[in-house]
Parts: C-alpha cells; sequence; structure tokens
C-alpha cells in the first residue's frame, strides 16, 4: 500500500504528516505522480484536509 498525502507540500505536510505517507501534492499531481508505485494493481489510499 502506498500512503500518499495530498495537501501542500511546504504548508501542511512538512509541518506534520502520517509516517511513511509520500507527498504528492493535489495541484501538482501531474509533476509528482512519479512517486507512485509502478505496479498499477498496488493500493493507493490518498489523504488530504477536507472537501474544500
Amino acid at each position: 500500500m502506498t500512503l500518499v498525502d495530498a495537501r501542500p507540500k511546504r504548508a501542511k505536510y512538512d509541518k506534520g504528516h502520517i509516517p511513511g505517507a509520500v507527498s504528492i501534492p493535489a495541484r501538482q499531481f501531474d509533476k509528482f505522480k512519479d512517486r507512485l508505485p509502478k505496479d498499477k494493481k498496488a493500493l493507493l489510499v490518498f489523504y488530504c484536509g477536507g472537501y474544500t
């Protein structure tokens, strides 16, 4: 399983995140999508700061 923190890196991730989570900010997904596992069947769990 890959745990992905989709919150802004500097403003949120750097201040605290779930241990082992990979930072892929939602607004920069295309830039950092290479951090996702190559296995397309791997389980991905994303979390963010809320609905808005």
